[in-house]
């Protein structure tokens, strides 16, 4: 049997406990008031007066408790409620959908990308529990504040990359507390997101996501109307929640995995894996095109690199590799990729961008190195100077195999050329 509303609200919020017992001890306090005015020998329009003024005051107090009521209301499950609670709350077909999620984070889990995750799950999760907007929030390391990393239907724009402190809102109950909760008036929402991201939005439910004994997010519902969700919808959300959270946690390990993979670890820019899926895509591009979308690739590496590590140490070689690549990384354009290939190399695509652009590209940065020498030491400076070579889609290749072998020779035949350009090492 569900346990009486108010029970249940003083029970788990003190902070209502102490206002309802501040108004019951206002409200003896009031008649005692009554009582002894009403006896009193003072004038007639003082008397009304003092009435007047605890009624007000009496009033005003019933308002402030009715309404911090409201914005906690939370439906609690019934613990134990066992095979009754499954005959009222869960049909066969929701049984199915929920064994359909179950079996999802089984055989999909571990190799969904987090947004295909949650376009699947949230679309399964509208024919259980219809709404208005869903929200997929996941606290920080230190667990000290909630972002929303990905939403859906109405407001999605607005509320997406919300980020507010974890116990705030509706979602920071949630994870607070470490159980499902209803706001029937979204009056928790209003404290954390502005009006318009809550235009429509009259109602919500929020189920944490746990890791073990862990809460590390916080799947957050919201309805067009107040009533939208009920008791049946807190039951079914907290079954929907122990399905959810495995699937989030295995498609985020899944997201990480493939970064690493396409990631070079030295000086975090995408690797020569990562290069050709770019590349392919750009070579896809301009064969639409032909001349009016060009595109030239850049092969390039630093000079004389192996002299720098006999002579400083591979930990200074690796420190002046991430300092190159920061600078050829700030010196592109947005649409430019950069990539990290073996020892010293770098490779570049740059879409949309002739020969001569490419060429104006490496003279800036040659140019930036010079003025910006890596200080070793407080008495050794190293002014890194960097080799390339370029290669054009159509006019010098059309695969990107073609293109790179242009580009290495164009690169080994300017080292030629310049073979008098060396690193400077003062003594």
């Amino acid at each position: 049997m569900k346990k009486p509303e108010s029970q249940n609200l003083l029970k788990n919020n003190p902070e209502n406990s102490g206002l309802f017992y501040l108004l019951l001890g206002i409200s003896l306090v009031a008649l005692i008031a009554t009582f002894l005015v009403a006896n009193s020998a003072i004038d007639f329009k003082i008397k009304a007066l003092v009435f007047v003024l605890i009624i007000f005051a009496y009033g005003t107090l019933f308002w402030i408790y009715s309404t911090k009521k409201s914005a906690e209301q939370v439906d609690y499950p019934e613990e134990n409620s066992g095979i009754e609670d499954s005959e009222t709350y869960f049909t066969e077909d929701i049984d199915n959908k929920l064994l359909a999620l179950e079996e999802a984070s089984q055989f999909f889990g571990a190799s969904l990308k987090p947004n295909d995750m949650f376009r699947l799950v949230t679309s399964r999760i509208n024919e259980m529990i219809p709404f208005a907007a869903c929200v997929l929030l996941l606290a920080d390391e230190n667990q000290t504040n909630l972002k929303i990393i990905f939403s859906g239907g109405e407001n999605s724009e607005l509320l997406i990359n919300s980020e507010f402190p974890s116990s705030k809102g509706l979602s920071g109950k949630a994870f607070i507390s470490g159980r499902c909760q209803i706001d029937k008036q979204n009056l928790l929402n209003k404290e954390i997101f502005p009006p318009e991201a809550l235009s429509g939005l009259k109602s919500a439910i929020a189920a944490p996501l746990h890791r073990g004994s862990d809460v590390f997010g916080v799947f957050e519902l919201f309805g067009n109307e107040q009533n939208s969700f009920g008791e049946s919808s807190l039951k079914l959300l907290e079954a929907i929640g122990e399905r959810f959270a495995p699937l989030v946690v295995s498609s985020m390990a899944f997201e990480k995995n493939l970064s690493n993979a396409l990631t070079d670890s030295l000086t975090n820019l995408p690797n020569e894996r990562a290069f050709y899926l770019v590349l392919e895509n750009q070579i896809a591009e301009s064969q639409r095109y032909r001349d009016e979308r060009p595109l030239t690739v850049l092969t390039i590496d630093i000079k004389n690199f192996t002299e720098i590590n006999q002579n400083f140490g591979h930990s200074t070689g690796d420190n002046i590799l991430f300092f190159a690549s920061e600078v050829i990384k700030n010196q592109l354009r947005r649409m430019d990729f950069l990539a990290r290939s073996l020892n010293d190399e770098f490779l570049t695509v740059l879409p949309t961008a002739t020969e001569n652009t490419a060429q104006e590209i490496m003279e800036r940065l040659n140019k930036i190195l010079e003025s910006s020498p890596y200080q070793v030491s407080p008495e050794n400076k190293i002014i890194v100077q960097l080799n390339y070579g370029s290669a054009s889609f159509w006019k010098d290749g059309e695969t990107p195999n073609e293109l790179l072998k242009v580009a290495h020779i164009r690169k080994q035949q300017n080292k030629s050329l310049n073979n008098s350009n060396v690193v400077r090492f003062p003594k």
